[in-house]
């Protein structure tokens, strides 16, 4: 593979020219589509202006090096394209530690051409969420205020446009639980299997969300509030039984995971004991789902996700509000899947920006799903129509 700094030889405006062609692509299936499903115009120009956000983001608002990741799937789809790396190897093998080879395959079996610059995956993973804007119209999964939420929420429109793997991630839990919701087992689990190669936490965490959604049936029947408290007794019977197990495996993750962000091992707490694991456990979700706090900002960039978190919080409330009035069980379902989600990742995730990243794909698969089976078309409905 060819020294790949040539790029920057060419200067500012001239890494951004050798992009043209994929913005071009990107906005040529944003017409040909936006056509095809009579969307409205006002929609075509938001998806036409977030293709145009990879030129603005890096070595713009930050650094390309603020998040490093990028430099690594840029490297590894590059070294698959040139023949340095096989696909199949590179999924099969890979890098056991982050899989950055398995998700470099399936950003280089892509129709783009071959990325330039650290710039250029952000028009695969724009693609990938045009593409999955169309397929969730089409399937009728978008309500008038979850459709919004998808085309605004700033920190999908981020990390959306971005260089890293999770948009590809979203993708495919997204479609995952569309097939489960049309009873489509075996796409549903071929939906799956790539999150078994490219990030093994989000399978553990859809993967029984999915079977219980098949075995409830909750498009339909939704779960029952009483069946929803006797899993999360069972889960926190599993917390205790399997605290001295789990305990230093996730001690593990939280200091590795906090090193990786650029942190220093001795500035990361501990879980020190079964009563502090089975606390976090119990606390650590909702943390994680509001964290940072505008005084827990240690950059400008998370001081403005500060005060998204804050909207975005109560957005959640408002809508959790309207599903308990309308559809409880289904509601319980998708509760559940948040509950679980955010304290999974927030056990093992300190590091504030890392935090933002992981979760965001969580709050945009409950606000779609919560507002498709529970009719939520509104943030304000009026007086007497919620019910």
């Amino acid at each position: 593979m060819t020294d790949l700094n040539w790029i920057y030889t060419h200067g500012f405006i001239g890494i951004r020219l050798f992009e043209l062609p994929s913005l071009l692509i990107c906005l040529l299936v944003i017409m040909i589509l936006g056509y095809k499903f009579a969307i409205p115009s006002i929609q075509k120009v938001v998806l036409s202006l977030h293709c145009f956000l990879p030129f603005v983001l890096n070595d713009v608002l930050f650094r390309v090096a603020y998040m490093p990741d990028q430099f690594k799937y840029w490297r590894g789809v590059n070294a698959i394209r040139s023949g340095e790396l096989g696909l199949i190897e590179a999924l099969i093998g890979g890098d056991k530690g982050n899989n950055v080879e398995q998700a470099s395959a399936f950003f280089a079996a892509m129709p783009f051409p071959t990325p330039v610059s650290p710039i250029s995956l952000g028009f695969y993973n724009t693609f990938i969420y045009i593409i999955l804007f169309f397929i969730l119209y089409a399937k009728n999964v978008f309500t008038k205020f979850s459709l919004w939420f998808y085309l605004l929420f700033p920190s999908m429109a981020l990390y959306s446009a971005l260089t890293l793997r999770e948009t590809l991630i979203l993708f495919f839990m997204i479609m995952a639980v569309v097939y489960a919701r049309e009873s489509k087992i075996f796409r549903s689990i071929l939906c799956m299997v790539p999150l078994t190669l490219i990030k093994i936490q989000n399978f553990y965490i859809v993967g029984p969300i999915v079977l219980l959604y098949f075995v409830f049936d909750v498009a339909k029947k939704g779960m029952g509030l009483t069946k929803a408290l006797s899993i999360g007794v069972i889960g926190l019977v599993s917390l205790l039984a399997s605290a001295p197990i789990a305990l230093p495996i996730i001690n593990k993750y939280r200091v590795s995971m906090f090193m990786e962000d650029g942190g220093d091992a001795k500035n990361i707490e501990l879980i020190s004991g079964v009563g502090d694991f089975v606390l976090q456990g119990l606390t650590s979700g909702f943390y994680f789902l509001s964290k940072p706090l505008p005084w827990e900002a240690t950059s400008p960039l998370q001081f403005i996700q500060s005060f998204e978190n804050l909207i975005v919080l109560v957005i959640l409330f408002l809508i959790t509000r309207q599903a308990w009035i309308k559809s409880p069980d289904r509601l319980a379902f998708w509760l559940l899947f948040l509950a679980l989600s955010m304290s999974v990742y927030g056990l093992v995730v300190a590091n504030y920006g890392t935090a933002v990243r992981y979760r965001y794909a969580f709050i945009v698969m409950y606000v779609l799903f919560l507002c498709a089976d529970c009719n939520i078309k509104k943030l304000f409905p009026k007086k007497g129509a919620v019910a």
